[in-house]
């Protein structure tokens, strides 16, 4: 497994243990300053969560691990999503460049109007809820909060390319080979 972290969570999980986020708990965390770090990063994450996925696949079907189906309905929609937006992109390009039936031509890729205000509305209550969570810690957050709107937009587009090369590449990957750990670039200056 290359992300350590999830495979043991997931072991954890699948033991029975809970797992409970905890705002008192305190850690310093790196974080990739570039963007080339950033996408190595999200990548490892992408690839280490699905072949945590597919190894505990089976496990997932009994009725003992059902605790943890909502985990897996989650990961799995997230998945489908990221294919299917993928192919929507693709099918807008084509659209663009040849006439296609109305059934397959896609139009725009941003989310009809009401749609793209209730996923704004969550959200902006998911902020709210993070900057009442963070309150105590990050106490100068509000000067960052225009930079916010854009945050699901870049996250969800990452989340996307990432998806899209790291599912097939677990997927052809010759089993049981041992991860090998390249530091990211976490802190550009020497500590």
């Amino acid at each position: 497994m290359i992300t350590e972290d999830i495979d043991i969570s997931w072991k954890l999980q699948l033991r029975h243990w809970d797992i409970f986020f905890e705002p008192r708990a305190l850690c310093w965390i790196l974080m990739p300053e570039t963007l080339k770090g950033l996408w190595k990063q999200r990548l490892r994450w992408a690839q280490g969560g699905a072949e945590v996925f597919l190894v505990n696949l089976r496990r997932l079907f009994h009725w003992q691990h059902h605790r943890m189906w909502p985990l897996f309905l989650e990961y799995a929609c997230s998945t489908l999503w990221a294919f299917a937006y993928a192919i929507t992109i693709l099918l807008f390009i084509l659209s663009r460049l040849m006439p296609l039936p109305d059934n397959l031509a896609v139009h725009s890729l941003f989310p009809p109007e009401f749609t793209g205000m209730l996923l704004g509305l969550m959200c902006l209550l998911q902020f709210v809820a993070s900057l009442y969570i963070e309150r105590r810690y990050e106490k100068k957050v509000a000067k960052s909060l225009f930079w916010v709107i854009w945050f699901p937009m870049v996250y969800w587009m990452i989340g996307l390319l990432t998806t899209l090369v790291a599912f097939p590449k677990v997927m052809v990957k010759r089993q049981r080979s041992r991860a090998r750990w390249v530091s990211p670039d976490r802190g550009k200056g020497s500590l």
